[in-house]
């Protein structure tokens, strides 16, 4: 046991006990994560061959030697599994049984027929050593999801270096066959300590890039939701243009950016004449379809700097920065003429859209109520002097 703890093996095995716990915890805090489940499978089934093997060296029962190496292979060949899952890809299940099932039958034929140590320690290396080839060259290859490209490569490069390693020691294995060397215990062997020193280090760091790709998932996920969120809480469901609580914030916002560097700022109010009449001849869903119309076509004719939202019903409100009434008015009467007057159509019917608008603009001493009531006051005037018209506030209607 002395000899075993001033080994690389006891600081080798307690990495990769630190890899199954870490693949664990991954997967119970990402359940729905593609990946976790084989890399958490994989980690644990390598501690397992381990574990086995370790039995092995102390009651020197074959059987435990067998499963041990079976196990620790069908482990990685689990772990790799989980970058094909975690990609996308379709799974080679097969590496699974054909890599343990190889082993086995080596691993016995060594027993029944009292092989050579080296010649099996050389067979395992070579099945572990290319197990990772695919998932190496799926990793460097792959173009999707740039999100997690560091991450991938950063796992690619640590496989190829677990991947080099072992199979140099295979190579060893192999050489030491051929030329007959004597046993070495697997503690004071160059070639079986190799993996320990260089291998698992580098599965270490593979693990990591394999959390750092779910990660990166996570957060990208995680702000896509976000900005969907922040979409459905700024957006009218219906018209998809702004909705009344975003616009607010877009009018303080301008607001005082005007007052700060006293320019002029433009508020309308425009509101579809006879919406009810509409909506009772087409139906509430024609209805939703004239809504949807006229705010298109409002969206479209507005300029890049101005800000349109839906404010309630068939009410909408537009607002024009660094624009004067004058101006505003001119950009307003192209809005009603390339609307009003149109047919637009629904179905198998044929309607005309018309709308009234009333029009502010804002004064030294305005707060955001006082501008939407001058506007709502002009839009009253326009409805009360026959619709279908734009009109400008004014202190004395």
């Amino acid at each position: 046991m002395g000899v075993l703890y001033f080994s690389p093996m006891l600081l080798g095995i307690c990495l990769l006990l630190a890899i199954a716990i870490s693949a664990t915890a991954l997967r119970v805090m990402v359940p729905t994560e593609r990946g976790p489940g084989f890399w958490m499978a994989g980690s644990w089934s390598l501690i397992g061959g381990i574990a086995l093997f370790i039995g092995f060296i102390i009651s020197h029962n074959p059987v435990l030697n067998v499963l041990g190496n079976a196990a620790q292979l069908a482990g990685e060949a689990l772990f790799l599994l989980g970058i094909f899952r975690f990609l996308g890809r379709p799974l080679p299940w097969w590496t699974v049984p054909v890599s343990a099932g190889l082993m086995s039958l080596v691993n016995t034929h060594y027993w029944l027929f009292d092989g050579n140590s080296d010649f099996l320690m050389g067979v395992y290396s070579t099945i572990a050593g290319l197990l990772p080839a695919q998932a190496i060259w799926l990793l460097l290859r792959y173009q999707h999801d740039a999100q997690t490209r560091p991450a991938r490569l950063l796992v690619g490069v640590s496989l190829t270096i677990y991947s080099v390693v072992t199979l140099l020691r295979g190579y060893l294995g192999y050489h030491d066959w051929w030329h007959d060397q004597p046993y070495i215990q697997p503690y004071e062997s160059f070639s079986y300590l190799l993996p320990y020193n260089f291998a698992i280090p580098a599965l270490v760091m593979g693990f990591i890039g394999c959390t750092l790709m779910t990660t990166q998932r996570v957060l990208a996920r995680s702000q896509q939701l976000a900005d969907q969120l922040q979409e459905l809480a700024t957006r009218d469901s219906l018209t998809c243009v702004l909705n009344r609580r975003a616009f607010h914030e877009h009018l303080l916002q301008e607001m005082a950016r005007a007052q700060r560097y006293k320019t002029a700022l433009c508020l309308a109010m425009l509101d579809l004449d006879h919406f009810k009449r509409l909506n009772d001849s087409l139906g509430h869903l024609g209805g939703d379809h004239a809504l949807q119309q006229f705010a298109w076509h409002c969206h479209e004719h507005a300029r890049a700097t101005d800000v349109f939202a839906r404010f309630g019903g068939e009410e909408f409100v537009l607002l024009m920065p660094q624009t004067t009434a004058t101006e505003a008015q001119a950009v307003l009467q192209r809005l009603h003429d390339g609307i009003c007057g149109q047919p637009q159509h629904y179905q198998e019917q044929v309607y005309q859209l018309r709308f009234s608008g009333g029009l502010a603009e804002l004064e030294p001493n305005d707060t955001p109520d006082s501008l939407l009531k001058r506007a709502d006051q002009a839009l009253y005037a326009a409805k009360a002097g026959g619709r279908n018209r734009i009109k400008l506030w004014s202190p004395n209607p």
